[in-house]
């Protein structure tokens, strides 16, 4: 599956780790952590990028597959 903000909210849910914590992982802010997970269409969501989804998974042992350019979640 793609990274939406419902699927990140639920990955780190999972983690049980709060949004906080998993800024902290990948070296971003909270607050930029927070506007991923907003839901897409409203004011402040801003979409992950990349390389950053990638370097979460890999720092939390999660599995992914890259397919056109983009992270899936295996």
């Amino acid at each position: 599956m793609p990274i939406t903000p419902e699927n990140l909210k639920k990955l780190r849910n999972d983690l049980k780790v709060t949004q906080a914590e998993a800024a902290k992982t990948i070296h971003v802010t909270k607050r930029t952590w927070v506007s991923w997970e907003i839901k897409q269409g409203l004011e402040n969501n801003r979409k992950m990028p990349e390389g950053l989804i990638e370097l979460f998974c890999i720092k939390n042992n999660i599995q992914y597959k890259t397919l056109d350019g983009k992270i899936h979640i295996v």
